[in-house]
């Protein structure tokens, strides 16, 4: 097999619309509409994609997890994995290489990763300008995938309820909506089981498709 040119992939342009689009449409097929989204369960049980612990492989590749590119196989770091408390980040990165799994599987064919060596070379060699694009469409999935933004619309409903009825008029007119959101995030985390940043983002995004 000639060897890749990592120089020439161009990672094609996908709005956030479509990639809304394709999470929701994914979590219809696989899942339901009940949170948390068991992302576990939905790779091991509906796709049959392996997960293999890896000892090491956050020092190896600077990454949680990485799907190969034959998509049997998901690496993930051992002790993260074994951990409860990186359970939601390692759900975030495994609904990110969901992303991958879904947007990206043309492209991923091209790197042929077998194994962490492989990323590690296609860490070195991508073009970042590209491979921030790949990743940016893979969060933005994950996000989408993990938070379905109808049922965060109505958390955030209840949260700011609450929210109102711990402080008086006079000091909510001073708190600007990303210090609000920074607030709710906390609570609604709990509900979706996905950390508070996560959340922070979706609820900053919320209604950016509607504009």
């Amino acid at each position: 097999m000639p060897k890749m040119d990592y120089r020439k992939i161009i990672i094609p342009f996908l709005s956030k619309a479509e990639i809304k689009s394709k999470a929701d449409l994914f979590r219809k097929r696989f899942w339901n509409k009940s949170v948390p989204v068991d992302i576990e369960n939905i790779i091991e049980i509906s796709l049959k994609i392996s997960l293999v612990p890896v000892p090491g492989f956050q020092d190896l590749c600077d990454a949680d997890a990485l799907i190969a590119s034959n998509w049997r196989y998901i690496y993930v770091d051992n002790d993260r994995y074994l951990d409860e408390r990186y359970r939601n980040r390692l759900k975030f990165s495994l609904a990110h290489e969901m992303g991958h799994f879904i947007l990206h599987k043309e492209v991923y064919k091209n790197f042929n990763i077998k194994g962490w060596n492989d990323y590690y070379k296609l860490l070195k060699e991508f073009p970042q300008e590209q491979y921030g694009y790949l990743e940016f469409q893979a969060n933005n999935f994950a996000n989408y995938l993990l938070v379905p933004r109808d049922v965060l619309a109505f958390e955030k409903g209840k949260a700011l309820e609450k929210f109102k009825r711990n402080v008086n008029f006079a000091q909510l007119e001073k708190v600007d909506t990303d210090t609000l959101n920074s607030y709710l995030a906390i609570p609604i985390s709990k509900v979706f089981e996905v950390s508070d940043s996560v959340i922070y983002y979706a609820l900053n995004k919320l209604e950016e498709l509607e504009k």
